[in-house]
């Protein structure tokens, strides 16, 4: 059976690699919502507990070197982290030397190229080609094992449910090479003194409402919307987020079309068989209720049918449309911005709002005083914010409520090496995830002026200061809708992220977004830009046209 993946591309910033519990067993359908008396952020120190802390004795001794370069994320951070190892493992020398985002997958790719990495511990989530020729460890068979620094098997430590890992629904030829025990959800950030200038007193909750406020906004001479409109934040950052995570309130009846059937190798008893469509459940098409297949997302792709037919379709007429209308209010040169200058445009209180998480929440405060972020020279006025859920786009055409991404992050890879190094490197990630250990990482947290914590971690025996989870509490789940094999995930930006269908996406919509194309244009352009590709994107992911004769087989495996 292959596993159903949450893991697709998603490029992560500062303000979103973060920690936060899934949250799938609520099944709100509220649309929007505000936290209301958010406590103030604490200087408390996170607490990590555990009711079996085992002795130094019983932590086996281990002697080499351990390597990590991780995508944008904080080297205090990791330094700490590091630190706090080495007490625990002086025979040990860990390095730390993490990269910034932008060209992170070109380097690792690299590395690959040159031979045997010398990075052990990596982010793996935009190599997904390397993860198929299996050049990680797989976490599977590391769950059994047990834990030095809780004296328990590893799994038992784990949320493997916030994880998005179903142990039940292993298969022979199924593989887990990222480890996930973060979690993110996008919610919307906004500036409340801009909103209160204009007369809006309250957080959108429908997506008219806030083309309402954005028209108010942009009236007054100020950017509605901060976001990046670069390549790389089109497709897999900020901006991409917006167009698939809209595109699914359009699109959500494709798990009519690539669930799995009674026949089909994917298929699981007991859980497939007592499925039922339900559109008012924002969680009713989560990998831990439905399986999906593969295959048959394909062959709908190729036949063209219900979602997956792009070109005529009213639903992806009046979602292209509003989305056309969103970006209107982007900043000026929009696809020359990078994240780094649209945030600044936030901080600095010259746009309203800007896509991010609860790390906000923590993050801000501290980016109010730093120069070198704001970009002005010197620090900036705070001012007072708030957040709000994705507000839902109404009409006709639209199935169901706005939901997000809420979902298990992290992509902590490990270079698979020889038996020494690989035990090393699976020794460090037991250390991090353990009481004593994910500790030292909150702690460092709350010290470090470019990490934040966005929620409670999917790690079991921990426990975080009262006014701390209380603020978490605040950031309603709504859905989630990313890692599903979907219409929306897999077309709204080019096919399945194939890169050469992804570029000519890019450039159509840009195109679109200018005015230089009509909508029917638009979807024309998409449509054949999957058409043509398909052949290429089918053989990336090793697969051939006459596995979708079969859908209900399993592909072969092959190389």
């Amino acid at each position: 059976m292959k596993r159903r993946a949450w893991i697709k591309t998603l490029l992560c910033s500062t303000l979103v690699i973060s920690l936060l519990s899934a949250c799938s067993g609520n099944n709100s359908n509220n649309s929007a919502s505000t936290p209301a008396d958010t406590p103030a952020p604490s200087s408390q120190s996170p607490i990590a507990t555990t009711s079996a802390e085992p002795s130094p004795d019983s932590i086996p001794q281990l002697t080499g070197t351990l390597n990590i370069s991780l995508s944008n994320q904080s080297q205090s951070l990791w330094n700490a982290v590091a630190e706090g190892y080495m007490k625990k493992q002086p025979g040990v020398k860990v390095t730390v030397d993490n990269k910034p985002a932008q060209g992170y997958k070109e380097w690792l790719t690299a590395q690959f190229a040159a031979g045997t990495p010398d990075v052990d511990l990596a982010t793996i989530n935009e190599v997904e080609g390397l993860q198929k020729d299996k050049k990680f460890v797989d976490m599977y068979p590391l769950f059994d094992k047990m834990n030095p620094y809780t004296g328990k098997a590893w799994k038992d430590s784990l949320d493997l449910e916030a994880m998005g890992v179903n142990l039940d629904a292993v298969g022979a030829n199924d593989h887990y090479y990222t480890l996930n025990f973060e979690s993110v959800q996008i919610v919307w950030v906004y500036n409340k003194e801009i909103f209160a200038k204009v007369g809006v007193t309250e957080a959108p909750k429908t997506f008219n409402e806030l083309i309402a406020a954005f028209e108010k906004i942009k009236s007054a001479g100020l950017t509605p919307l901060a976001i990046a409109g670069d390549a790389t934040s089109v497709w897999s950052g900020q901006a991409g987020w917006l167009v698939r995570i809209y595109a699914d309130q359009y699109l959500r009846d494709y798990i009519n079309v690539t669930r799995s059937q009674e026949q089909d190798y994917s298929f699981l008893p007991g859980m497939d068989d007592n499925w039922k469509y339900d559109l008012t459940n924002p969680y009713n098409d989560s990998n831990s209720n439905v399986t999906k297949n593969k295959v048959r997302q394909w062959k709908a792709i190729k036949d063209k049918e219900g979602p997956y037919k792009i070109a005529g379709n009213p639903q992806w007429k009046a979602y292209a449309e509003n989305l056309k209308k969103l970006f209107s209010f982007t900043p000026d040169g929009f696809f020359g911005v990078n994240e780094k200058q649209a945030y600044n445009l936030f901080l600095s209180g010259k746009a309203a709002t800007m896509m991010g998480s609860p790390a906000s929440y923590w993050q801000l405060p501290k980016d109010f005083a730093e120069a070198e972020k704001n970009g002005n020279g010197g620090a900036v006025k705070p001012f007072e914010y708030g957040f709000f859920n994705m507000p839902s786009m109404e009409g006709p055409e639209v199935m169901a409520p706005a939901r997000t991404i809420q979902i298990p992050i992290g992509f902590y890879g490990l270079v698979s090496k020889d038996a020494t190094q690989n035990e090393i490197g699976a020794d460090f990630l037991m250390y991090v995830t353990s009481p004593e250990g994910y500790g030292v990482y909150l702690e460092a947290i709350q010290k470090s002026t470019d990490a934040a914590l966005s929620g409670s971690p999917a790690l079991k025996d921990i426990t975080l200061p009262e006014d701390m989870a209380k603020a978490f509490a605040n950031f309603e789940p709504i859905g989630n809708t990313e890692g599903f094999y979907s219409a929306a995930n897999n077309l709204a930006r080019g096919l399945w992220d194939y890169q050469p269908s992804v570029q000519d996406w890019v450039g159509s919509i840009q195109k679109y977004f200018a005015g230089k194309i009509t909508v029917d244009d638009y979807l024309n352009d998409l449509q054949s830009n999957v058409d043509k590709h398909f052949g290429g994107a089918l053989k990336e992911f090793k697969y051939e046209m006459t596995d979708l004769d079969t859908p209900e087989r399993e592909p072969p495996v092959r190389s």
